[in-house]
């Protein structure tokens, strides 16, 4: 008999870098155009919004590095006084 695999997760993660540095992108470009077209506070936007998108592939490439065990054996335990 052939065994059933079941089909393949997307990473939690990986779905923020698939939809939001897209949507960063496009929406940057978009506020380029209403910032040309004499919208002055458009030009926050223009910048602001890639760093939204080198903050989320930032998060993702920081959430997907391999963490140490958290180890407290050397740690002082706190007394709680009386």
């Amino acid at each position: 008999m052939s065994e059933i695999k079941p089909e393949r997760e997307l990473d939690p993660k990986r779905k923020w870098i698939l939809l939001g540095i897209p949507l960063c992108i496009v929406m940057g470009f978009l506020e380029l155009d209403r910032a040309i077209g004499g919208n002055n506070r458009s030009w926050l936007y223009v910048f602001e919004w890639p760093f939204f998108g080198l903050f989320i592939y930032y998060m993702y490439w920081k959430l997907s590095q391999p963490q140490e065990e958290f180890d407290d054996v050397d740690d002082p335990r706190r007394q709680l006084e009386e």
